[in-house]
């Protein structure tokens, strides 16, 4: 998938954590890659195969979108909203308008349908029917006026009931206003392009954990090259296609490139590396961060990077490899909700035990989470337990932040 305008925003949720203090759940702009949706996941503590709805999705201009299903799938939710991205303003304007139509209760399959066939949408720029009659009428539209002989018409024409004329055409057509518009569908026969359970297939990146923009290191490093001297390189990557992005640049080897923009599913990362990082060690970096990801550690190495300050890409690998550090909560999102935990932990409590009904945990300690160094990021609580680190890299401990 190419890069798309944003047009929708949605909030995903936790069903079983709606009533927890603080928690929101995740904002995610549409469409988006599968990694920005991984970690919109992440941010509303959704790991795996938990349930979670989709309970508010919003145009760019914060207005709610009515005609969007109740919960939709969040796949059916991001390849509409691509389509929509592809659309030029008149075909989106009559998106709108048709997906309003009939009560404005379209299936997600209904919607998706509709972007393929808007080439017999018609919009006329009237917000009423008196508007309506007049355009029908002053662009020949109307057969009755059109019989009359010409000497006569523009005599006719002034008794004619404008109003009544657009409301006769409306209801025949079952056409709509909305925002000083009316849209009026001619569907024939209609493609029917997506059947409700296959969405059709559409081209996206290889997943990565850094992709890097890469340049000889000849160019002036405070003025980026253009585009065309630049090269992706997706990490992790082999070294046949480190060896094709090197014969692309005309180089011979790593040392002899810089990158002048990263991108990566791990917001805290972006901007974390110079553009003369060593990137063979970000290459390793990706590889670690892989296998944490395919042992389910992902949310909590973004938390830890969050909390970390990360300064190099040395302090980065060595965090990879201290995880068991740190204590991680994902499903706690305020000091209310730590305050629970340590006290179940430190009572020996079951998390069902009727008493907890009776605890105003917002009355616990505020100092509480400062002096046990946890820090609250978007993917949950952390804490720096005892554990001693191993500094293979860095050699030297975190910021006090994270001691």
């Amino acid at each position: 998938m190419s890069e798309k305008e944003k047009v929708l925003t949605v909030t995903l949720m936790r069903p079983d954590l709606y009533n927890a203090p603080a928690y929101t759940g995740a904002y995610l702009t549409l469409p988006a890659y599968s990694s920005e949706i991984q970690d919109a996941l992440h941010r509303a503590r959704i790991i795996g195969n938990q349930p979670y709805k989709i309970v508010e999705c919003l145009n760019m201009h914060g207005e709610e979108l009515s005609f969007i299903p109740d919960n939709p799938s969040l796949a059916e939710l991001n390849f509409l909203a691509g389509r929509i991205s592809d659309l030029s303003v008149h075909d989106r304007t009559a998106f709108t308008g048709c997906a309003m139509m009939d009560d404005g209760h379209p299936t997600m399959q209904m919607l998706i349908n509709l972007t393929y066939n808007l080439e017999d949408v018609h919009i006329i720029k009237a917000k009423n029917d008196r508007e309506l009659g007049k355009f029908y009428i002053d662009n020949d539209f109307v057969d009755a006026v059109n019989y009359i002989p010409p000497e006569y018409q523009e005599e006719i024409i002034e008794l004619l009931d404008m109003e009544k004329v657009g409301c006769i055409r409306r209801e025949a057509e079952g056409g709509i206003y909305f925002n000083g518009i009316y849209v009026v569908n001619d569907f024939g026969n209609q493609k029917q392009v997506y059947d409700g359970i296959h969405l059709p297939k559409i081209p996206e990146e290889p997943p990565y954990v850094f992709k890097l923009q890469l340049a000889k290191a000849d160019f002036e490093l405070n003025h980026a090259p253009e585009l065309e001297h630049t090269v992706p390189l997706l990490l992790p990557a082999t070294d046949e296609e480190t060896i094709a992005v090197l014969e692309q640049l005309g180089v011979a080897s790593l040392d002899e490139c810089v990158f002048y923009h990263c991108t990566s599913p791990i917001p805290a990362l972006e901007q974390a590396f110079s553009s003369s990082e060593d990137i063979d060690k970000m290459n390793l970096l990706a590889v670690r961060i892989r296998e944490l990801e395919s042992g389910g550690e992902l949310p909590k190495l973004k938390a830890t990077f969050e909390i970390a300050d990360c300064s190099g890409i040395d302090q980065a690998l060595d965090l990879t490899q201290n995880l068991d550090c740190y204590d991680f909560y994902p499903e706690l999102s305020s000091p209310e909700d730590y305050a629970k935990q340590e006290f179940l932990e430190h009572y020996q409590i079951p998390e069902d035990d009727p008493l907890l009904k009776h605890i105003h945990f917002s009355r616990y300690d505020p100092n509480l989470m400062e002096e046990a160094n946890a820090c609250i990021t978007p993917y949950g609580i952390i804490r720096r337990n005892d554990r001693e680190m191993m500094l293979e890299y860095s050699g030297h401990q975190p910021s006090q932040q994270m001691l």
